[in-house]
């Protein structure tokens, strides 16, 4: 990435240039567990991202090969060695604070880009539905392993997994814990664009740089809006479609873009023009 501000966390590092913000958990030998150090940093990460307007994509990324196995072994066997500091009450008020950094993240004004290489298991894997963009290698997996140990799958799974992958599939991937490869996300709407492992990073800013290049208006108010659809109905959706309208035909970028296309001249954003450069060639899914 080109130089430009980086911030520390605990087991995270998060980069800032040229619009373009990199979260990458830094645990490579643990698989980049999401124990509560990891948990922290994205709270952390979500308050600087959030401060910063000029931030319009965010990269989220593991170091090492591997996106996040899920939790932490060693907080589980915590768990299990004191089971009397780990009552139904301090699970459910755990749960509840990371639904509240999740929410931020999904409700995020920037466009997010999961970049996935290795394991997206468990709460890893709900992580990455959160993204507006998922690039994987051919070697990553996804797996909502919770059932494996005796768990409800969390990090809200429930709720994005049908909505992306439709109830049919999002029923047998919950139900089984089976492990499916980039491919099959893909073939499933989870998985936008694979790509070699070598080349997965660059692949994402290049698609974060070309986003940049959008209407970073127009992108924060489509998310607020698909995020609104499940509790709104179809009346209610047309009205706010409608008051967003109005606000982004009366902005500069749709009146330079509206003079651009009249007089037949290149988009600055165009995405049918760069999306086969950037792997996202939608006659290739199986």
């Amino acid at each position: 990435m080109t130089a430009g501000q980086a911030d520390q966390f605990e087991v995270a590092t998060l980069h800032v240039a040229a619009g373009v913000a990199e979260f990458v958990h830094e645990q490579p030998k643990a698989r980049n567990p999401l124990g509560q150090p990891l948990r922290r940093d994205y709270v952390r990460m979500l308050d600087r991202i959030e401060a910063d307007a000029s931030i319009r994509v965010l990269i989220l990324r593991g170091a090492g090969g591997s996106f996040s196995a899920g939790g932490d072994v060693r907080e589980m066997t915590a768990r299990l060695e004191h089971p009397e500091q780990h009552t139904p009450e301090t699970t459910r008020r755990r749960i509840e604070n990371d639904n509240a950094w999740l929410q931020r993240l999904l409700q995020l004004r920037a466009v997010v880009i999961a970049a996935v290489d290795g394991a997206a298991f468990g709460g890893g894997f709900s992580l990455a539905l959160h993204a507006d963009l998922v690039l994987a290698t051919p070697g990553a997996c996804f797996c909502m392993s919770f059932p494996r140990i005796g768990a409800v799958p969390d990090f809200g799974a429930h709720y994005l997994l049908q909505r992306i992958a439709g109830l049919g599939a999002a029923r047998e991937l919950l139900i089984t814990g089976r492990t499916i490869d980039a491919q099959e996300a893909r073939s499933l709407h989870m998985v936008h664009a694979i790509h070699p492992a070598d080349q997965l990073v660059e692949r994402a800013r290049e698609t974060a740089r070309r986003l940049c290049t959008g209407p970073a208006e127009v992108f924060a108010t489509t998310k607020r809006l698909l995020n609104q659809s499940a509790q709104a109905d179809y009346r209610a959706m047309g009205a706010l479609e409608a008051e967003a309208q109005g606000s982004a035909m009366s902005a500069d970028y749709h009146h330079d873009a509206a003079r651009r296309f009249t007089a037949r001249q290149p988009l600055a954003y165009d995405w049918d023009r760069d999306a086969r450069d950037l792997g996202f060639q939608p006659d290739d899914r199986t």
